[in-house]
């Protein structure tokens, strides 16, 4: 059985990634190809890229498909105080699992003291945080942005001055604060893995997920690099502790539960251990109740 802490869906088409579909149905069906027993399904706010699925929305998709858990996000930019009393009644109302922060997709600092109040939320209500490590992806075409074409949101990159805000060194005083709140580093922090796993050797309250490695059916997926990350995951599994802080999550449809699933065969682990990684983690961490099958 696996739970997918890492899932994300959209109404229109995809463009260049392995499927042109990710509308819940088509997750639904690729959950019960693959024994996802629950897919962690992830409000977005990306107010630079114009887009996104706010928290009511996503619940209504959802309509009470047990298939489907939310982790609830908030628009930290413009509807900061809004978006805290929303989740607060969501989390009272037992309708997230979770809470998502895109740090660098949003210009906001997650160590910052303006976000406390979110953390003392999550701490109440025990729900993890799970806040976007890593890389960040460009809100336009690189050659868009080099035109300074005028269609793109701004006449430079966010992402140029937004990189620092997802680096895992940048968190670390919000956990040293929050001690008794779960933050999820999502992506493994790619490509600041070692930054991460320091972060994970200096508080035990810190977990992540294997999601969004590369793009699933494009050149990015090559063997090669699925070996580099493969060797990275070895190393994060070497941390104290590292098999309790480690669960699949896959980002569809930026990667695959196919490709996740191979990345987690090729560690060749242990049953207890890989039972730790594909759900017993995340069924402990969001308090799922769970027990080896769907309910």
């Amino acid at each position: 059985m696996i739970i997918d802490v890492h899932v994300h869906t959209s109404t229109h088409p995809m463009r260049g990634l392995h499927t042109i579909d990710a509308s819940l149905p088509v997750i639904e069906q690729a959950c019960n190809k693959y024994n996802v027993a629950r897919a962690m399904v992830m409000a977005t706010y990306f107010p630079y890229k114009g887009t996104g699925v706010p928290n009511m929305e996503m619940l209504e998709r959802i309509n009470g498909n047990k298939q489907f858990a939310l982790i609830g996000s908030l628009d930290v930019m413009n509807r900061f105080d809004e978006g805290l009393i929303e989740l607060e009644s969501l989390a009272r109302e037992r309708k997230i699992v979770g809470v998502k922060l895109f740090a660098g997709y949003q210009s906001f600092r997650v160590s910052d003291a303006k976000m406390y109040p979110l953390y003392a939320l999550c701490e109440h209500y025990r729900l993890p945080v799970t806040i976007h490590g890593g890389e960040l992806h460009h809100c336009c075409p690189r050659d868009q942005r080099e035109r300074g074409d005028l269609k793109c949101q701004n006449s430079f990159c966010w992402i140029d001055q937004n990189t620092d805000l997802s680096r895992p060194g940048a968190f670390a005083r919000a956990i040293r604060l929050f001690p008794n709140v779960n933050f999820v580093i999502a992506h493994l922090a790619n490509p600041y893995f070692d930054e991460l796993r320091q972060l994970m050797t200096d508080f035990p309250n810190v977990s992540t997920d294997t999601s969004g490695q590369f793009l699933s059916g494009t050149d990015e997926a090559t063997p090669e690099y699925k070996k580099e990350i493969i060797t990275e995951l070895r190393a994060f599994l070497a941390l104290p502790n590292g098999e309790d802080r480690l669960m699949f999550g896959s980002d569809f449809p930026i990667q695959s539960f196919e490709d996740t699933i191979e990345l987690i065969d090729a560690l060749h682990l242990p049953r207890k251990v890989r039972e730790k990684i594909e759900w017993k983690n995340a069924n402990r961490l969001y308090r799922l109740g769970l027990t080896g099958g769907k309910p």
